[in-house]
């Protein structure tokens, strides 16, 4: 009787945890899963964003590469945010990385449990994170016939051994190349030239002003995602005298301008004047007659 007894409480406390587990699991899969899962990276400060925020959950972030080991960032871990900088963990920039975010109850009792997540797309740092704007100096020649550019390509987000950060240019070395788009500063036709170094030399018209543009370019890319940011656009000093610059038109435009409104002002004044006058007149020959009366 006691053996019954003891296998009846035995399949009572199985058939009970059975049915608790089968509980935990269907509220693991209930748990909101994130939505549009999509990496944001310029000058290799990568980070990963999703929708939508959490509520009574948090999230985790794996990722791992086709030759990188699944990893954590310890910062994103349980959050409570919709983002994780993973900048300083895709040290392989060549390596093709994905990353799950993972939905996780707050109060985490069962570590063993799966919990739901989204896959991202692969990302590789080499050819994927943005390139920033590049800078440069103008520099012209004695005989004002050849400009020269000193271009400087921005710092990346990426340390080298001795923990400063290294330039894009130092990260693709002769992946790299620069491209030029320049014009007359009175004209809108533009000229294009590419260097492979951070000197370009561009023959110019004595006198003239040009304005200049830079562009960073990875030939190894997809073509959409070659070009750096435009630079922004500095142009040269003209020995030229204004009307040589601009032409006589804008010249004239610039004369005849203040005049033209000169003359409007005066006319309006002048018809005001009339009008008040006439206004006048007519009072006092209502007057009269009045009078007269």
């Amino acid at each position: 009787m006691e053996i019954a007894t003891l296998l009846n409480l035995g399949c009572f406390v199985l058939c009970f945890l059975f049915s608790q587990n089968g509980k935990a699991s269907g509220n693991t899969q209930l748990l909101p899963v994130a939505t549009k899962v999509w990496w944001t990276s310029i000058n290799f400060k990568t980070i990963l964003e999703w929708e939508p925020k959490p509520s009574g959950y948090a999230y985790t972030v794996e990722f791992f590469g086709k030759m990188t080991d699944v990893q954590k960032s310890p910062r994103c871990i349980k959050i409570q945010t919709t983002e994780c900088d993973l900048t300083g963990f895709l040290s392989n920039l060549t390596d093709s990385y994905t990353a799950l975010v993972i939905s996780e109850p707050i109060e985490t009792v069962d570590k063993t449990e799966e919990y739901p997540y989204t896959r991202s797309e692969e990302f590789t740092p080499y050819k994927d994170t943005k390139i920033g704007q590049p800078t440069f100096k103008i520099k012209e020649n004695e005989a004002k016939d050849n400009i020269k550019l000193l271009i400087e390509a921005p710092l990346s987000s990426v340390r080298g051994p001795d923990n400063t950060f290294l330039s894009i240019e130092g990260i693709f070395k002769n992946d790299l190349e620069y491209v030029t788009y320049y014009r007359k500063a009175s004209s809108t036709g533009k000229k294009e030239t590419k260097s492979k170094t951070n000197e370009i030399d561009v023959p110019v018209d004595q006198g003239e002003s040009y304005c200049f543009t830079v562009h960073v370019v990875i030939p190894s890319r997809s073509d959409d995602n070659q070009q750096s940011q435009g630079s922004a656009t500095l142009c040269s000093h003209s020995k030229k005298h204004f009307y040589e610059e601009y032409g006589i038109g804008v010249l004239a435009g610039f004369i005849f301008a203040p005049v033209l409104l000169l003359v409007v002002i005066i006319t309006c004044v002048c018809c005001c004047m009339r009008k008040k006058n006439a206004n006048k007149e007519v009072n006092s020959s209502d007057g009269m007659l009045l009078k007269g009366v």
